[in-house]
């Protein structure tokens, strides 16, 4: 049941906010369902999803673990789901509230939260100010600002077809290799675009922190002269603080990556890029002994788990 009703609230999201809210999704279960992408800020929302499958007296009644609620700033999408789809009114409120409203118990030495709400979404109770319509999930989620000009394009018109990222056997190797090393720090909790159609293509979370930070993976193999040409699209590039961009060279010949990688903040990849016109080119040799503008950049590949560690300890979300 609770993750059908995820995946009744996703698309959603995705509908209502024309393409400016992209959903990740864990590859390990950390009590996170979701990290909600608002691509008009870069802000990553985490989300928990709950449901249940019938009313008593009009009222939709969700338990909650205490053990599951991970994050106070999370998010809470609570709502009706019967085999006749779902229904009218959510419950968006973050955990902290959440708790603090809630009924709280232990059942058989487990603590529990409890609440009870109305399918209406202007009936009196203390919830109203977290209820709302189905059709306005997305909104909740966006807030009040309206989305900058460039962005909303953006949102709407990637100038990719999905397929040929999936496609792309290599570009599909590099994002693997890094969600392994990322996999080797057990601070960081790893999640994955649903659809994959922006500029970040694995997304980790600091489980002590609790804060974010997207990766955008490309992967080169060197020419015959030791250089590769790592290209980064303009049309789905979108510099936050909260992205960074990994560079990975793959040595065909010996069947490995090259022990050194480049990590650069998406704000700064102008700065050691070259426009092409339709992409940011940069050329990088590993190991190479000549100094440049991307030396700043240069990092062993076998470290970039603790690095990300270091970096989401210091940058908020």
């Amino acid at each position: 049941m609770g993750q059908a009703m995820e995946f009744r609230v996703w698309p959603d999201l995705i509908q209502q906010s024309s393409g400016l809210l992209h959903t990740f999704l864990p590859l390990l279960d950390s009590g996170l369902d979701s990290a909600i992408h608002r691509l008009t800020d870069g802000e990553y929302i985490p989300v928990q999803v709950k449901s249940s499958g019938h009313l008593q007296r009009g009222e939709l009644h969700l338990k909650v673990w205490a053990s599951s609620l991970v994050d106070d700033d999370a998010l809470i999408i609570g709502g009706l789901l019967t085999k006749d789809g779902v229904g009218p009114t959510f419950l968006v409120v973050d955990e902290g509230t959440f708790k603090r409203l809630a009924g709280h118990s232990v059942d058989e030495g487990v603590e529990v939260y409890s609440m009870a709400f109305p399918m209406h979404p202007t009936a009196a109770t203390r919830w109203r100010p977290y209820l709302l319509p189905r059709e306005g999930l997305a909104a909740r989620l966006l807030g009040a600002e309206p989305p900058p000009p460039a962005l909303e394009a953006l949102g709407n018109d990637f100038g990719l077809e999905p397929q040929e990222r999936h496609n792309d056997w290599l570009g599909f190797l590099g994002e693997t290799e890094v969600v392994r090393r990322l996999a080797e720090n057990p601070r960081l909790d790893l999640f994955r675009p649903f659809p994959d159609l922006e500029i970040v293509e694995v997304l980790s979370r600091n489980n002590v922190s609790r804060r974010f930070l997207g990766l955008q993976v490309k992967t080169a193999v060197p020419a015959a002269h030791g250089e590769a040409q790592i290209h980064v699209q303009k049309s789905t590039f979108a510099p936050f603080p909260s992205t960074w961009v990994v560079c990975l060279a793959w040595l065909a010949d010996a069947n490995r990556f090259a022990d050194e990688s480049l990590l650069i903040p998406s704000e700064r990849l102008r700065e050691v890029a070259y426009d092409d016109g339709h992409s940011l080119v940069l050329m990088f040799r590993p190991e190479s002994p000549r100094r440049g503008r991307q030396d700043p950049y240069r990092r062993r590949l076998s470290e970039l788990g603790a690095l990300i560690g270091e970096i989401t300890a210091m940058h908020g979300r």
